[in-house]
């Protein structure tokens, strides 16, 4: 993988660990992911403006932002029965190993034999912290929300292809997002609590909404230097930065059995950036 696309995930996966904590930690995690997508949504509208809607990456941007709207439900939900020191490694490991098959099914660029050896020994080592937490409460919603995160990488790998223009795509996806989102939201919380969060905490939101829409940005900035399986697993690098946050700001616990899951995910950030 080039050192740039490196660089990049890397930075990603740190922005990503951060939004999930801030969801984590709030009490309504639907409304606060919610939030921070509409905000971001807002954010996003003048660049839609500025740099005009892909429109030759029309159904990609309108697809993945379906997608993204029910990845936002199964998240929620799925930190809502566990801890997110499961939650994140078993969504967020489970999806790259879904776009490695798929690429063998040529939905994109399949990685060489380093960078199946790479992706290996980061997503088990991502798993493997997941199944080292306590309880295994909320394993079909952290799966549903790795399959949704396989999906809607996928798309974006493919659309981000269809135009020159990355911060354009970004920023049509987020806005799409946000519309799409609105009137799900309001439907399962009413839009007294939507206009409550946003008002009252929009500081926080709206920073996690960058955090998360930057991350993303890099993530598909990197898609177009490297396979995008691989791209998925360097980001998931993010469960450390996860794990370390839980530890340090939900008072979750580290043992052995996740000090070895760190270890395995170093050797495959190793190998895939000795194998670029």
């Amino acid at each position: 993988m080039p050192v740039s696309a490196l660089v990049a995930v890397l930075v990603a996966a740190l922005l990503h660990a951060t939004w999930n904590l801030l969801v984590k930690a709030s009490g309504d995690r639907l409304v606060t992911a919610s939030a921070q997508v509409i905000l971001s949504g807002v954010v996003f509208l003048p660049v839609v403006v500025w740099r005009g809607f892909p429109v030759s990456a029309v159904w990609y941007v309108l697809g993945s932002g379906m997608v993204q709207t029910l990845y936002i439900y199964a998240l929620a939900a799925a930190y809502n029965r566990a801890d997110l020191s499961f939650v994140y490694p078993i969504a967020r490991g489970s999806g790259p190993v879904l776009i490695a098959l798929g690429s063998l099914a040529g939905l994109s660029a399949q990685p060489g034999p380093i960078g199946w050896l790479a992706l290996a020994l980061i997503c088990g080592g991502v798993v493997s912290l997941g199944f080292a937490a306590r309880s295994h409460h909320g394993l079909g919603a952290s799966l549903l929300t790795g399959v949704l995160i396989a999906v809607y990488i996928s798309i974006d790998g493919a659309g981000v292809r269809q135009t020159p223009d990355l911060l354009a795509y970004t920023a049509a996806l987020y806005t799409v997002t946000a519309i799409l989102l609105i009137p799900m939201v309001i439907v399962a919380r009413g839009a007294s609590q939507i206009r409550l969060a946003v008002s009252e905490d929009w500081k926080s939101h709206l920073a996690g909404g960058i955090a998360s829409m930057t991350s993303y940005g890099l993530l598909l900035f990197a898609s177009r230097l490297a396979p995008l399986s691989l791209v998925a697993a360097a980001r998931e690098t993010a469960v450390v930065f996860a794990a370390l946050g839980g530890w340090w700001f939900l008072g979750e616990r580290i043992g052995r059995a996740r000090a070895a899951g760190v270890v395995v995910i170093a050797a495959g950030m190793a190998v895939l950036a000795l194998g670029r």
